[in-house]
Parts: structure tokens; C-alpha cells; sequence
């Protein structure tokens, strides 16, 4: 897109060239253009979801059954139901994220209304007297994934007049670093359009945007003062989830073995909208506000007062996978369960657009240029999408049943996130299959989740629930994800209601809290390759997320 250059601007005096050579390029602001091995792993993790009394029993369901939950956790548990059932179980979610050391800029908090569960269990085939005492037929839908969240913050670079060669870390920096390195300049009319990959679009709209400029084949940010105190806000909202259809079958062997099977198909949707802000003060040596100034002391003709970049990412698609489980009961009282999840192989529509917005002041006339540009749209769909294969599942569980008074329930899960694999990447993508491959196996391993549950039936119409669960890190070293905040540990705690309403109606309510630790990350950086330094950077940022959930399920046996 042109780029109209207004006589008082073109009158803006050079700052310091930004040009640099062998440096690598990252932090939140950037890599939105394509899917990272973290944003693979994201859609991977799964959380216990279901009906109520799933949830309130922090999904330790491995070795029991009869709830529609289980054609998603182990569907050996269908063959437990002896009669038909439906149920519904509609969700609150309010997810909750801070940041470390910054304030909230414009929200930190996401609710949703959602289903967690929708199903029904057909009891198909009976006979008391024959080995294969009966089957069942479910099928459903579960939630397998949350995705909705937000989080924002602001922090302040403060110029000290004391040192006024140590500038404020801006993304103008980093953008005419990057631009400079592979040779990106505007034509002779000072156009500089969006035909290059689309990483270079921030930083293509950034010169858009008035941060910075083609000074004699230098990237200069020649309207932002060597005075310049940097307000950085980030506004990051998150919406979506993945929900499982499936189609499961459970068989009751005499009441001792059961076994089941499912064929799932996952819906996915997720959209991540990032919104980063600099505010630019200026200031002289005393501290007082003042005019932007070059690095002689003279004031600039026109200085940059703020700039929002705003960047929006969409994914769209479906998923498939089978799932195979055995539950035996050895003794009265006593239940031991596995189950095997296959990789999901999964079909994602992949979009990404962006758009900047800044304010100029005319330092002679006081006039004020608002400026808007925006990129056009990139679409990775049908056979130039992204394919991938999620990680399998291995759950092994054992619960004890005292009479009708009390049920413990204990569940191991390890999924093995080195086994990620990348099955097509869009065509003028920098990455292939194979450096995802290389990534997943050097730097990701399996991780271990630990989930317990208990039941207490006070009264033989009336139950109370509590669980718990754990997951440990993906990660063989976590301190080399800074790109982004990434989950690498979770934790949650459960509680629950139930109540037989009649004979044939069930009501139940859970509360789960969970939280997820996640990596320290730069907004913005530039490194030099091979292990080196970081040359221009924002500074690491820690945002932690809880989760809060409430649900009900409504069931109906006839």
C-alpha cells in the first residue's frame, strides 16, 4: 500500500540506523503468520470435562463407568449401564489470567456459556443367562478442550535522563531490523505493499504505520524521540474449544470384563485476537514532559505518540481418532481399568490478517494525522492446511466401591508429546514436516497426569463428590520457549452435588477449579543466531491462568 508522505514529516530528523545482520526474530507480536510446535501441543491437551459427576470426581473415571462421560475416557465403562439414559450439562467457564509485576490494561477475565456434555445410552442387547451378558450403544458429545481465555497487561520502559544513550526498547527496533536484514525497502514512490511472506507484515505495517523509515537504505524509527519513555500494553483474547462426537459400544461380560470402543470425530474451532499498544512520552533532562528529540538534542518536526498493532489468527477444522478400553472386576468392590487413545489426526483451515492504527503530532502546527492500514487476508485451507497427529493416550485406573456408601477412584494418564507429527504445512511456509518432526522428538517428551476422585453417599438419595488432578511439563526444557506463554504445568481441584430427584431423574453439580502455569515470554525480541545475545528485546513477562467451571448435568433413565 502507498505510503503518503506529508511535507512535515518527510522533515523528521534520523535517529541511529537499525541495520543488523544474523539475527533471528521472535517473542508474542510475532510468528501469528503459521502454527509454532506450541500452538500443535495447545490443540493436543485435552482436560476432564463431561458430565457433573465426572467433573466433581476430577475425571477419574478410567475403572468406572456407567456415565455417557466415558465413551471419551474409557468407553469399556458403556457396559455398565443397565438401562437407557440421557443427559445434558450445560457449562460456565470464567477464565481468569494475571500477569506478574503488571497491571490489567483493558480486561483479564473470559466467560463463556458452553455443553460440556450431550448423549444418550442405549441399552441394544440383554440376556442374564449368556456370557455376553449385555451391550450398549452411546453416543454423544463431550468437550475436550477450552479455549477461551484473556488476558492483558501494561508495563512502562522509562527513559532516565541520567543515561541518554540507553534507549527504550521499541518493536519499531526490531521491525527495521528485520526488514533492513533481508533487504525490504519501498519503491522509488515509496510504496511498500504486502506481497512478501506474511511474517514481514508487521513489520511492513509498522512502516505503514509511521515507525519507521527508509533514511538513505537505513530503517530508522525517526519519529519516535531518543526521549522516549514506551508504554507497552498487551491485550490478548482467546475463543473456542474442541468437542468430541462420538459413537462408542460397551459389552458386559457376566458382570466381570467389560470392554468398549469409539470412533470420534473432533470439531475445532479457535481464534486468538492480540492487540499490542506503545504509548510514547517524552521528556528532557529534568523529567518534565517535553517535545521528541534526535540524539544531537534537536526537537523532531513530528513525533509518534502511540501506535496498536492488532493481529487476529482463526482455525478452523476436524479431527478423527478411536479409542479401545477394558475394565475387570477381580473381586466384590474392586475395579481396574485401561484404555488406549490412537493419535487424533486432524484437518485445520488456518487464517491470519493484521492492522495497525497510530497518532502523529506536528510539533510546529499541532496537527494531528491518524493513520489505519491493514494487510490482506492469508488462507491455508483445503489441501494447503495444516495436518498434524496428536499425541496417544494410555490411562490405566483402579477404584474400590464400599457397598453403597463410598467409591475412591484413582487414574495415571501418559501422553507422549514427542510423538507430534506435522503431516502437511501450506505451501511458502518457512517450516517443513521435518523440522517439526526434529523439533517434537529433541525438545518435547510424555507427560505424567495424576487424577483422584471420591464419593460419599450420606443419605442413599443424596451424594458428595471431590477430586483433584496434575500434569507435569511437555517440556524437556522449558526455558527455551519464550515465544509465546505456553502451558507446561496444571493443576485443578474438584467438588460436586448429586441428588436422585425420582427414580428415574438425576441431578448433579460440580465446581472445578484449575490452574495452569505457563512459560515466561518476550513481546517482542531480536537475538543473534546460533545461541547469542539478545539485542533488542521487551523482557520476559510470566501470565499464569485459572479457570473456573461450573456444571450441571440433567439425567433421564427409562
Amino acid at each position: 500500500m502507498k505510503r503518503k508522505i506529508m511535507i512535515w514529516l518527510a522533515a523528521c530528523v534520523a535517529a541511529a540506523p537499525l541495520q543488523a545482520q544474523n539475527l533471528e526474530f521472535g517473542g508474542l507480536t510475532y510468528n501469528n503468520d503459521l502454527m509454532m510446535s506450541t500452538d500443535f501441543a495447545a490443540l493436543s491437551r485435552s482436560h476432564p470435562f463431561g458430565t457433573a459427576r465426572v467433573m466433581g470426581m476430577g475425571g477419574a473415571f478410567t475403572s468406572l463407568g456407567a456415565d455417557l462421560s466415558s465413551m471419551s475416557i474409557n468407553p469399556a465403562g458403556l457396559g455398565m449401564f443397565r438401562r437407557n439414559e440421557f443427559s445434558l450439562t450445560p457449562l460456565l467457564s470464567v477464565a481468569h489470567g494475571q500477569t506478574q509485576g503488571a497491571p490489567s490494561w483493558v480486561g483479564n477475565n473470559k466467560t463463556r456459556f458452553a455443553f460440556a456434555n450431550v448423549g444418550v445410552a442405549l441399552n441394544v442387547f440383554e440376556s442374564p443367562a449368556s456370557p455376553l451378558t449385555s451391550l450398549t450403544l452411546g453416543i454423544g458429545m463431550n468437550r475436550i478442550a477450552d479455549f477461551n481465555t484473556r488476558y492483558s497487561f501494561s508495563s512502562e520502559s522509562r527513559y532516565d535522563p541520567s543515561k541518554p544513550d540507553q534507549l527504550m526498547p521499541t518493536i519499531a527496533d526490531v521491525f527495521g531490523q528485520q526488514l533492513g536484514q533481508d533487504g525490504i525497502f519501498p519503491d522509488k514512490d515509496g510504496n511498500l505493499g504486502y506481497n512478501y511472506n506474511p511474517w514481514y507484515w508487521p513489520a511492513i505495517l509498522g512502516y505503514n504505520g509511521y515507525l519507521i523509515s527508509d533514511v538513505g537504505g537505513q530503517w530508522v524509527p525517526d519519529c519516535i524521540g531518543r526521549n522516549a519513555s514506551v508504554r507497552h500494553s498487551m491485550d490478548v483474547v482467546s475463543q473456542g474449544s474442541i468437542n468430541e462426537f462420538a459413537v462408542s459400544m460397551g459389552a458386559n461380560f457376566n458382570n466381570i470384563v467389560y470392554v468398549g470402543a469409539t470412533i470420534g470425530i473432533r470439531s475445532v474451532y479457535k481464534k486468538v485476537g492480540m492487540t499490542y499498544q506503545e504509548e510514547y512520552g517524552y521528556f528532557d533532562a529534568a523529567g518534565n514532559s517535553a517535545n521528541a528529540v534526535d540524539k544531537n538534542g534537536t526537537p523532531l518536526n513530528a513525533q509518534l505518540d502511540y501506535m496498536s498493532l492488532y493481529q487476529e489468527s482463526k482455525i478452523d477444522g476436524s479431527g478423527v481418532d478411536f479409542k479401545l478400553g477394558v475394565i475387570v472386576r477381580p473381586v466384590a468392590g474392586l475395579r481396574v481399568g485401561v484404555a488406549f487413545h490412537t493419535p487424533t489426526y486432524y484437518w485445520l483451515d488456518r487464517s491470519y490478517r493484521a492492522d495497525i492504527e497510530s497518532h502523529l503530532i506536528n510539533n510546529k502546527t499541532e496537527d494531528d494525522q491518524y493513520n489505519f492500514d491493514s494487510t490482506p487476508r492469508q488462507d491455508d485451507i483445503g489441501g494447503n492446511s495444516w495436518d498434524f497427529v496428536s499425541p496417544s493416550r494410555l490411562l490405566f485406573g483402579a477404584s474400590y466401591t464400599f457397598g453403597n456408601f463410598a467409591i475412591v477412584s484413582v487414574d495415571y494418564e501418559r501422553e507422549w508429546y514427542n510423538g507430534i507429527r506435522v503431516k502437511n504445512v501450506p505451501e511458502g511456509a518457512d517450516f517443513h514436516s521435518e523440522a517439526y518432526k526434529a523439533e517434537f522428538k529433541n525438545n518435547y517428551k510424555g507427560t505424567n497426569t495424576l487424577r483422584a476422585g471420591v464419593e460419599v453417599r450420606p443419605l442413599p438419595i443424596f451424594a458428595v463428590r471431590l477430586g483433584g488432578g496434575y500434569t507435569d511439563s511437555m517440556f524437556k526444557d522449558r526455558q527455551q520457549y519464550y515465544n509465546s506463554p505456553s502451558v507446561y504445568e496444571s493443576y485443578y481441584i474438584t467438588g460436586g452435588l448429586g441428588i436422585n430427584l425420582g427414580r428415574n431423574t438425576v441431578l448433579d453439580v460440580a465446581y472445578q477449579n484449575v490452574t495452569e502455569k505457563q512459560t515466561p515470554y518476550e513481546l517482542f525480541f531480536s537475538k543473534y543466531q546460533n545461541g547469542g545475545e539478545m539485542k533488542t528485546y521487551s523482557g520476559l513477562y510470566d501470565t499464569k491462568q485459572t479457570r473456573h467451571y461450573i456444571s450441571m448435568t440433567l439425567g433421564f433413565r427409562f
